[in-house]
């Protein structure tokens, strides 16, 4: 006799449709997975061996991974690392599977010459600042020529030097505070790295807000900003050369929040901690405004919008948070540069101070030297010249893109989308350009008579570049600003 069916539950029946559901949609999951890192890597392994790249040298494991840079360069040593590169490989290094560092000076107006479909690579991006739950471009990060054209419009007049002119009694104070400290300091260890960025960030604070934050005053860092932004750029050094983990770390809108609720360890925030001194900067001008116009960054922008031109407030606090962010380090750096090589070789500190002392003596000097009349003393200007040109502020490629159909750079044509970069540190010590003792400290180079060959030197000093009128790069406009008012 045949025993009877079994009767199967209406849950039962339910579970095993959901248990095949199951299996299906992790199959579906499993071979989506499956097909999408399959294309991935089919795309990398184009990259890697590209027909265009592939016998560009370098060292084995750049061609291989893009990690190979932020490791190499963990221990802050880019200038000579490059440089070696450069001196082993020649003009054209690759530095990841996509990346080539250039060293050829006929590439630099291809690369950044005015009018260029060169534009700026992801790199720019980490620099991107967060304000009321979204991210800005400014005029140093922005990537789209139209948005940084936009950005520079309203401010531009105000980097003229005219403007920059009535800056100079901010720096002034400044100065006052600097020497007096020294002077009372005077025969103790005073560690001056320390006090210069305590006076750039002093300078550039009270060009932009009218009010300085007061670290040589309380001669200590206030609210550990010069710690925070310090940490905050070796991180960003090192993401920068993987852009693409940017939005996974400090450029999600998670991980910020987290770190900062966390309880463990202060985690710093730099950017946050710039924008929101800026924030109580604008509040405190908009409760108490001036009875009178005044020349400060804040102040001059505040009166775009009097005067009925249009300026959001996220661009208001860009464009000074900005004033922050890339002058006041960038300024302390080449402040450190000319006090270090003046320190480092003697006689070309007795030939600045004799210079100087000539023409106190003369009446030719007020008692904080404007900058007019440093323009008169040639020596000096040649030692900061050399001084940046020895330590330029940016020691790394300024990263561009190659632009649609591409572009011959170095006797090799270079595929579209190829990341390329000068590093100002690498031309400096060019000896084409700068001669045999390009590695020495030599501001006589400088003043040799021969005005051909100083222009020459001049078109290829990346401090100065981009603001020749034959190059456009986008960097350094509000350090070349700060520098001009000290």
């Amino acid at each position: 006799m045949d025993a009877l069916p079994t009767k199967i539950s209406l849950a039962e029946r339910l579970s095993a449709i959901t248990g095949l559901e199951y299996q299906i949609v992790w199959k579906v999951v499993f071979y989506s997975l499956s097909v999408i890192l399959g294309w991935q890597l089919v795309q990398y392994l184009r990259l890697v061996f590209r027909s265009d790249l592939k016998h560009i040298p370098g060292p084995r494991w750049a061609r291989l991974t893009a990690f190979w840079r932020p490791w190499v360069l963990r221990k802050g040593e880019a200038p000579e690392i490059y440089c070696d590169l450069h001196q082993k490989y020649g003009p054209l290094v690759r530095t990841a599977p996509g990346v080539v560092s250039v060293s050829d000076p006929k590439a630099i107006p291809i690369i950044y010459g005015i009018g260029t479909k060169f534009y700026k690579s992801m790199f720019y991006s980490i620099f991107d600042v967060a304000y009321q739950g979204t991210w800005m471009s400014s005029m140093f990060s922005v990537r789209d020529s139209a948005q940084h054209a936009a950005l520079r419009r309203p401010v531009a007049q105000k980097f003229s030097m005219s403007s920059m002119k009535a800056l100079e009694p901010f720096a002034d104070e400044c100065n006052e505070i600097f020497i007096n400290a020294m002077k009372e300091l005077e025969g103790q260890k005073v560690d001056l790295s320390t006090w210069l960025q305590w006076y750039a960030f002093d300078v550039i604070s009270a060009i932009t807000f009218h009010r300085r934050f007061g670290f040589m005053e309380e001669r200590r860092d206030v609210e550990n900003m010069i710690e925070d932004i310090s940490q905050g750029l070796v991180a960003a050094a090192a993401v920068s050369q993987v852009p693409g983990l940017h939005p996974w770390l400090m450029g999600s809108s998670w991980l910020p929040k987290l770190l900062a609720a966390q309880p463990f360890f202060r985690a710093p925030d730099p950017l946050r901690t710039v924008v929101r001194f800026t924030e109580d900067c604008i509040a405190e001008y908009d409760r108490n405004p001036p009875s009178a116009d005044r020349p400060d960054f804040m102040s001059w922008l505040r009166q775009v919008n009097i005067k009925g031109e249009t300026m959001s407030d996220p661009d208001f606090v860009n464009h000074l948070s900005n004033n922050l962010l890339a002058g006041s380090d960038t300024t302390a750096i080449s402040l450190r540069a000319v006090l270090y090589f003046l320190v480092q070789n003697p006689e070309c500190y007795r030939k600045a101070q004799a210079e100087v002392d000539e023409a106190d003596n003369a009446g030719k000097l007020s008692a904080c030297v404007s900058y007019a009349e440093c323009l008169q003393l040639p020596y000096l200007q040649a030692v900061m010249k050399e001084a940046m040109r020895c330590h330029p502020g940016v020691s790394y490629p300024l990263e561009r893109v190659v632009p649609r159909g591409g572009a011959d750079i170095g006797g090799v044509h270079l595929m579209e989308g190829t990341i390329v970069g000068v590093n100002p540190a690498v031309i400096h010590r060019d000896t084409s350009i700068f001669g045999d003792d390009a590695l020495s400290f030599s501001p006589e180079r400088w003043l040799t008579g021969d005005e051909e060959r100083t222009k020459f030197m001049d078109r290829h000093l990346m401090t100065n570049l981009h603001r020749e009128k034959h190059l456009d790069y986008g960097d350094g406009k509000t350090h070349s600003a700060a520098l001009a008012s000290l």
